[in-house]
């Protein structure tokens, strides 16, 4: 008997999809490599959830990411107990920023949307600010929202949860790169085919960068560094109460991110920061596989550094790492999911929000790949992609 449904992409999404469409009885076939032992003598595609840590919240500057991750945080003690993969730290997660100046609007979500919506938070400025959150120093004049619930996923064990459950629903895994794709027809690069009554192309930048057979998503794909300041068993002991972070430093118009320390497979321990917007755009799956190879972006590297010693200036760092990933926007500001033929359904553009909600993106997704509605699914949009 042949698969229902060929998923390509092993990533957050696609792997929660193939996961969904299992659950509900579907044959599924999820194609993708394994995370590469040697990056730099991989030729891609690469996965940007290769990674210890992502922020997670439910409070989002907009409503609908909000619902998002509501939904998907929720589920996400379930499971953890179906699996036995923990993936979840619930440390807090603090969004701050000046009231003023570019990204005043950006700011300013983060305080209405959680009020609109019901979530529990707490707002904090001045001195309160300040004090409950010693360990930063934050542009003067900033407000805060602290969310409790917020916090930090290792996306590897999450999507490996995910996969773990899809097999258990019947699932099966092809670990191999696809790099065709006619109709119902996935052909892949070791020169197999698969074949389906319908294909899910979940395939992050590379559905972009590297169409398979459909019309190319309006998505602009960036090549994004990241640093990993190393720091000590004390120091992080130390720092055992830093929550996640996003803020906006003063006249820039772009936000920062920051982990609080994590413990990597290499086994030390890391504070991340990303966010800067010293990026260039990948035009073609090659120059996102190639990136993938490198260790990021030298001038960005700095820069993300001086960011970290900035809003953590007693924070006392061992090593920095520097580190390639990649973000994907879209020209909605949310992920497209939609069938957009007979034999196929888009699900991608994470507009570097995604990883924390991937569950609820990945249902979605079955969701239309099953011939559901999407826009009735109360999350205040449709979904739709638009191509160029």
């Amino acid at each position: 008997m042949g698969a229902e449904f060929v998923v390509i992409g092993r990533g957050l999404m696609g792997t929660a999809c193939a996961r969904h469409l299992a659950e509900a009885g579907c044959r599924v076939v999820l194609v993708g490599p394994d995370e590469p032992s040697d990056p730099a003598r991989h030729n891609g595609p690469f996965g940007s959830f290769h990674d210890a840590g992502r922020i997670t919240r439910n409070i989002a500057h907009d409503p609908v990411w909000a619902r998002l991750s509501t939904r998907s945080l929720a589920r996400y003690r379930e499971i953890e107990a179906r699996t036995g993969i923990w993936f979840y730290t619930p440390c807090g997660g603090l969004m701050a920023g000046l009231d003023h100046g570019a990204m005043a609007g950006f700011t300013a979500g983060f305080h209405e949307t959680p009020r609109a919506l019901g979530l529990v938070h707490e707002r904090l400025e001045g001195a309160r600010l300040s004090e409950r959150f010693a360990m930063f120093d934050l542009p003067e004049g900033s407000k805060g929202v602290f969310d409790p619930a917020g916090g930090h996923i290792d996306p590897r064990a999450m999507r490996r949860a995910h996969e773990a459950l899809a097999l258990a629903a019947g699932a099966e895994v092809v670990a191999e790169a696809a790099v065709g794709r006619e109709g119902g027809t996935v052909i892949l690069a070791d020169g197999r085919s698969l074949s389906a009554e319908h294909v899910v192309v979940a395939t992050g930048g590379w559905a972009s960068a590297a169409p398979l057979g459909m019309a190319r998503p309006a998505m602009r794909v960036f090549q994004r560094t990241v640093v990993l300041a190393e720091i000590s068993e004390t120091e992080a002991a130390r720092l055992g109460d830093t929550p996640s972070l996003i803020w906006v430093p003063e006249n820039d118009p772009t936000d920062r991110y920051l982990l609080p320390p994590i413990r990597y497979p290499d086994g030390r321990i890391y504070v991340k920061i990303g966010g800067e917007d010293l990026s260039p755009e990948a035009r073609d799956g090659e120059a996102l596989n190639a990136w993938f190879r490198t260790a990021g972006g030298d001038e960005a590297g700095r820069s993300l550094l001086a960011d970290l010693v900035k809003v953590m200036p007693d924070m006392r760092i061992e090593r920095v790492l520097t580190a390639p990933c990649a973000v994907t926007f879209t020209k909605t500001g949310y992920p497209y999911i939609a069938r957009v033929d007979a034999q196929a359904t888009l699900l991608t553009g994470g507009n570097g929000a995604a990883a924390k909600c991937a569950d609820e993106l990945g249902r979605l997704g079955a969701v239309a790949a099953l011939g559901g509605s999407v826009a009735a699914e109360g999350l205040g949009t449709d979904f739709a992609p638009v191509f160029d």
